[in-house]
């Protein structure tokens, strides 16, 4: 009797440990069933495109859609001999630097300010975001209508107080065209700079500067001992994606001057859309992306390398 109960018992219990295991296989592949949408929105949006890029350079293509000649590494030397790509280089650091010391410059003075308590400070934090919520064309026809040689404010005010006697063609010069670029930049893009470096200071504890205060610092002194490293995660996020980021800025540069005037404001990515779509030679571009690419990948290795924080 009892090895016929415990039988009866084993028999039971083996559809429960079957139902059991199913309910385990099914837990264990749920995470890759919810993280799935995005991986394949990962490989048609990046991997696919990257792929074909990277082919797409052993190639003489010219027309997007058309299949060129296989031209093995001929797409490579070609761009490491370019001066105008490498020309390129050059107005993007520029850019690169001019971008990033105005926009730290603005994005902490206005946060160290609006850190602050006084009347109208929660209105100034609500609308300080506008000039970055503003769609980048409408960013460009308003800086090309205030900057405009004939009828801009900019110079009618100029000319107005007596500063100059003809008016400056900002866009149109050069010398000038690639500073003002920068400045209008900055302008769309330090508020967001600033929302960031708010939302940091808002976590430092009052108590610091109090006790600071009382051994004598001053604001010059609280900000380098206190203020700044405090702060140091998010300005090495900042420096790294906003490098990153400026280098990358296509739009507002080929709205406002096309790169021009003389090349003055052909940056890499204006340089590789020019080359691509405007002397029809996709094989060339597609082996300068893949060498900017590569570029770039080394300056982020380095500065994490390099840049990142300690933690203590």
């Amino acid at each position: 009797m009892e090895k016929e109960a415990t039988q009866n018992a084993t028999i039971t219990q083996r559809p429960i440990e079957r139902k059991k295991a199913k309910k385990v296989e099914v837990k264990h592949f749920v995470p890759y069933l919810l993280v799935s949408p995005l991986v394949l929105w990962i490989v048609i949006t990046i991997f696919i495109p990257l792929s074909t890029v990277i082919k797409e350079s052993f190639y003489s293509t010219g027309f997007v859609g058309t299949q060129g000649e296989f031209v093995g590494l001929q797409n490579y030397i070609n761009v490491f001999t370019s001066s105008a790509y490498w020309g390129s280089w050059k107005n993007s650091l520029l850019w690169v630097v001019g971008n990033g010391l105005t926009q730290t410059v603005l994005a902490f003075s206005v946060a160290l300010y609006l850190n602050n308590k006084f009347k109208l400070s929660k209105f100034a934090r609500t609308w300080m975001i506008i000039p970055w919520i503003i769609p980048t064309i409408v960013v460009a026809i308003f800086w090309q209508w205030i900057f405009n040689g004939s009828y801009g404010i900019f110079n009618h005010v100029l000319m107005g107080i007596g500063l100059i006697d003809q008016p400056l063609n900002l866009l149109g010069d050069p010398t000038w065209a690639l500073p003002t670029i920068i400045f209008i930049n900055s302008w769309h893009w330090f508020p967001f700079l600033a929302v960031i470096i708010l939302a940091g200071l808002a976590g430092i504890p009052e108590e610091l500067y109090e006790a600071s205060a009382v051994d004598g610092a001053n604001k010059w002194q609280q900000f380098w001992g206190i203020t700044f490293p405090s702060l140091q995660h998010i300005t090495f996020a900042l420096g790294l994606v906003g490098t990153l980021w400026m280098f990358n800025i296509f739009d507002v540069i080929y709205t406002l001057t096309e790169g021009g005037p003389a090349g003055s404001t052909t940056t890499v990515p204006v340089q590789i859309y020019q080359q691509a779509f405007d002397n029809y030679e996709l094989g060339s571009a597609s082996a300068m992306s893949v060498v900017t690419a590569i570029m770039m990948l080394v300056f982020a290795v380095v500065f994490i390398k390099f840049a990142a924080p300690k933690d203590e």
